[in-house]
């Protein structure tokens, strides 16, 4: 039986990042992910937009949850670009944000500036110069952000390379069947089976959390299933350009193509599943054509992505925001929110398994022994 210090299920964004800080801090790591691909969830399913705050600070009703969000999203965006720079797409230009409610500007340039985030008002006329197919005589104030296109695939194999490179090994198209304490019984495509072990587990399985935990655990995570929408077409502007408003398109774009979704879109399902709501997608692509009116692309696809959050409260509001638990000791849940919050995410759970996966090579300092003694 191999035996390592932590073992992941789940090879998503969350998955990736938390294999490979932990392999960096030199524990003995292993990746169990279900489908033959990794990372082919949400973590691809998405706009590839790496934010910077911009949207998240004005957004969200409550100031310090928008504040909170904002800032994470910019220590992320700081991470991710130092980590990998060549997945960065578009390095040469600002995004576009738009916002319709005239009545908000000042309150949003307010809420910018104290969550720390950079943006430049520019006139109608710069933005009709910069993007002229674009239609924003609905935008009450138009303003250039730092938010960036990030290639995620290029992102995941870099941090796969970096993971493999420090002894993580990856158990690719295998199921868990079974737990026996810290022990997992999985098993391959074929039916081969195989016993591994460690001193912490780690799920990072998203949508699959729920299901697998109360599979192996028998206890239900109080896990919802979010439903949204994305529309893939030919690029549609220079730079990427959002509405800070719901029910409005945001797109990044990916060398010739635009991946588009559209805000507060996401609807409430029993369960998860990628099948498209059409009049959700056919939403999207109204919205689309309130940017660009001229568009028609017969070849555009519509997708369905789903996101998790954790209902612990009787506030009903959806909230996609980083959350580790640990229901069963020593079995550790981890839902990341936003691609831009993993970082975030992940250097939390390094710092919880350093304290409990010891390294007898390190001296204790002198508060890790008052915190023992205690």
């Amino acid at each position: 039986m191999n035996t390592y210090d932590v073992i992941i299920v789940g090879a998503g964004v969350a998955g990736l990042m938390t294999a490979q800080k932990l392999s960096q801090i030199g524990l003995r790591i292993a990746v169990i992910e279900k489908k033959p691909t990794l990372a082919s969830g949400p973590s691809t399913r998405n706009e590839g937009w790496l934010h910077r705050g911009t949207y998240h600070a004005c957004s969200i009703a409550s100031k310090d949850s928008a504040y909170q969000v904002a800032r994470r999203c910019i220590y992320g965006h700081k991470q991710l670009r130092n980590f990998c720079p060549e997945a960065i797409e578009d390095l040469d230009k600002r995004p576009l944000a738009l916002l319709r409610d005239g009545d908000r500007i000042d309150e949003v340039k307010d809420r910018w500036d104290d969550a720390g985030v950079s943006f430049r008002q520019i006139s109608r006329k710069k933005a009709r110069k910069l993007i002229p197919d674009a239609n924003f005589d609905r935008a009450a104030g138009i303003f250039l952000s730092k938010d960036v296109s990030i290639n995620t695939r290029l992102l995941y194999r870099k941090l796969v390379g970096t993971a493999r490179a420090h002894g993580c090994e990856f158990f690719v198209a295998h199921d868990v069947v079974r737990v026996n304490g810290m022990e997992l019984l999985i098993m391959d495509q074929d039916g081969v089976s195989s016993t591994i072990s460690a001193d912490r587990i780690i799920y990072a399985s998203g949508a699959g959390t729920r299901s697998l935990y109360e599979k192996l655990h028998g206890k239900d995570i109080p896990m919802r299933y979010w439903k949204s929408h994305l529309v893939v077409t030919r690029r549609l502007a220079p730079m990427g350009v959002f509405y800070l408003d719901p029910h409005e398109a945001a797109m990044m774009h990916h060398g010739d193509v635009s991946v588009i979704g559209f805000n507060e879109d996401a609807v409430q399902c029993e369960s998860p599943s990628y099948d498209v709501v059409p009049d959700r997608a056919e939403n999207l692509r109204n919205g689309i054509r309130r940017i660009f009116p001229e568009w028609r692309d017969e070849a555009a696809i519509d997708i369905a992505c789903v996101k998790v959050d954790l209902l612990e409260s009787d506030d009903n509001a959806r909230s996609l925001n980083v959350a580790i638990r640990e229901p069963v000791p020593g079995h550790i849940v981890a839902l990341p929110g936003k691609l831009t919050e993993t970082p975030y995410l992940t250097d939390a759970l390094v710092g919880l398994i350093h304290k409990t996966v010891s390294d007898p090579l390190i001296s204790e300092r002198p508060c890790d022994l008052y915190t023992s003694a205690a």
